[in-house]
């Protein structure tokens, strides 16, 4: 692979806080040399940047592959719709003669809030449109779903009554994995699956993205995301790098979960790795099923805890004995608590002074502030995501549920300050857009001052720090030599970082190992 000296580019300093001219030479996809001097540097091949932009490769900490693509090809994707109306003309046009189930994804929680007995009425419209079709639609966060009489029916063999005596005929956490464990008819095929994943990866390379932490593939188990990814791979599809997990519920084996994690693992790519065990700690605030120290507004109930807090305490302290990294989906201030308190015993008892093992907690709305003290000296990873930061923007659902409490949500900058380690992720499909340079722009542009982060912050909790969560800082997230040379080429206006110039920003080129990924808004080779 012959070198090559990329040159004419603007590279970030972080002590001047700006872009300066800079070259750099990449030789078998590892950056060997940085200079900010006019003397060219040797190599075999030039490449002109045209003064653009260079950032480190962007990391995703937190998606499901491959977002909402499979709904949106072979299913009914409602995300993007405004009313009910539109989820019902969608719905209408689905070509439902031979189909052995109608698999949708997508609706808001807020749509149906808005208006007094809309789900109900929704519900009767499946019910009346769909009589002998199954119909189960999953909503945006994948936490809830609505499924029809013929579907409900069809799991009363495997479901509990008491999940589904409502009328509206929702279901939530423990029912939906249920679901996706009992009917196979909820997974895709391969082939869409790898059309999809391809489409996905495209999607992330357009906007910089060159390394992902993949937790619960949408529309498809694991095992069949960890095939298709490892085929994609062989034959020279695959390019992004992404760290797998697998998903545990109180309800496995911890004997079996681990057996497979292993056996997982020993099957790892040079792309395609596993390091993490993601577990539910809570639901979320929309359904009333995320676990919260006060009651709900008007509301009596807390929510509840996936986990009891012995049984948690147990897994933990095993995974970690294991060197397994948990990533744990976090929301109420009580499950911030709970999964805190046991991750500081689980590290006490393996004598672990800090976070070897580098445990996540994920989205963390809201976390009181002897918990947030306990995070930051525990050194807990805390993998938010940016796009959610805007308070002028809190969704009705979260008012209506939290109350003032909602004013408080996603501490960032607090967390920073006491010591906890930041990065940022979409949880691409609940994020539609899961631009980096958008979330580094919400993330600077908070209403809440003390909650703002700055250009070099943001940018560390998209690159470096993601990089760390992926067990890969001695690989990516930096532009220096011995690093691999997985960077994005932005258009970027010359006052870059402003926020004005972050939000015109544009990726012109992504490179993964040197080579290019991306450019003209398509995929290369």
């Amino acid at each position: 692979m012959a070198s090559l000296r990329f040159f004419h580019l603007n590279l970030y300093n972080t002590a001047t806080n700006q872009f300066e001219p800079a070259q750099l030479v990449v030789d078998h996809g590892i950056i060997t040399a940085v200079e900010r001097s006019n003397v060219p540097l040797a190599a075999d091949r030039q490449v002109d940047c045209g003064g653009m932009t260079l950032l480190p490769g962007f990391t995703d900490a937190h998606l499901h592959l491959p977002g909402s693509l499979l709904y949106q090809r072979h299913g009914v994707n409602l995300m993007g719709c405004s009313n009910l109306d539109e989820y019902r003309e969608k719905l209408r046009a689905f070509p439902a003669a031979g189909q052995a189930m109608l698999r949708g994804f997508g609706w808001s929680q807020r749509l149906f809030q808005d208006t007094p007995g809309a789900l109900n009425a929704f519900v009767s419209f499946l019910n009346q449109t769909f009589p002998t079709l199954p119909v189960v639609l999953f909503s945006d966060d994948y936490h809830s779903c609505i499924c029809n009489n013929k579907l409900l029916e069809i799991a009363s063999a495997f479901l509990p009554s008491a999940a589904f005596r409502t009328h509206t005929g929702i279901l939530t956490e423990r029912s939906v994995f249920s679901l996706l464990h009992h009917l196979p008819g909820l997974a895709f095929r391969q082939e869409e699956i790898e059309e999809a994943l391809l489409a996905y990866q495209s999607m992330l390379c357009a906007r910089g993205i060159t390394a992902v932490q993949a937790l619960m593939p949408i529309g498809m188990n694991e095992d069949a995301c960890w095939r298709a990814l490892q085929s994609l791979e062989r034959r020279g599809l695959w390019h992004l790098h992404v760290c797998f997990a697998v998903t545990a519920h109180p309800t496995n084996r911890p004997e079996r979960l681990l057996a497979r994690y292993q056996a997982l693992k020993a099957r790892q790519s040079p792309l395609i790795r596993l390091h993490t065990i993601k577990i539910y700690i809570d639901g979320v605030v929309d359904n009333g099923s995320a676990f919260l120290k006060a009651p709900y507004e008007g509301s009596t109930r807390c929510g509840s805890a996936v986990w009891n807090t012995e049984q948690l305490v147990d897994f933990c302290t095993r995974c970690d004995h294991e060197a397994i990294q948990l990533h744990a989906h976090v929301i109420g201030d009580a499950a911030a608590a709970q999964v805190t308190r046991a991750l500081e015993h689980a590290m006490a008892a393996n004598g672990h002074l800090h976070n070897e093992n580098r445990h996540v907690l994920a989205h963390l709305q809201l976390a009181d502030c002897a918990t947030a003290a306990k995070i930051g000296r525990l050194s807990l990873l805390c993998a938010l995501q940016p796009f959610w930061f805007a308070q002028e923007e809190i969704y009705a659902v979260d008012l209506a549920q939290l109350g003032a409490r909602a004013q408080g949500e996603y501490p960032c900058s607090s967390l920073l300050r006491q010591g906890a380690r930041i990065s940022f992720g979409s949880d691409s499909p609940v994020t539609p857009d899961p631009s980096p340079l958008l979330g580094m722009y919400c993330a600077m542009n908070r209403q809440d001052d003390g909650e703002r982060l700055t250009f070099s912050q943001a940018l560390a909790a998209y690159t470096s720090a993601g990089a760390y969560q992926l067990f890969r800082e001695n690989e990516a997230g930096r532009i220096a030599p011995g690093y691999r040379a997985d960077f994005a080429l932005l258009h970027a206006p010359t006052a870059f970082p402003s926020l004005s110039a972050l939000s015109a920003a544009t990726v012109a080129r992504t490179y993964i190992g040197g080579q290019c990924i991306w450019i003209n808004n398509q995929m290369k080779g």
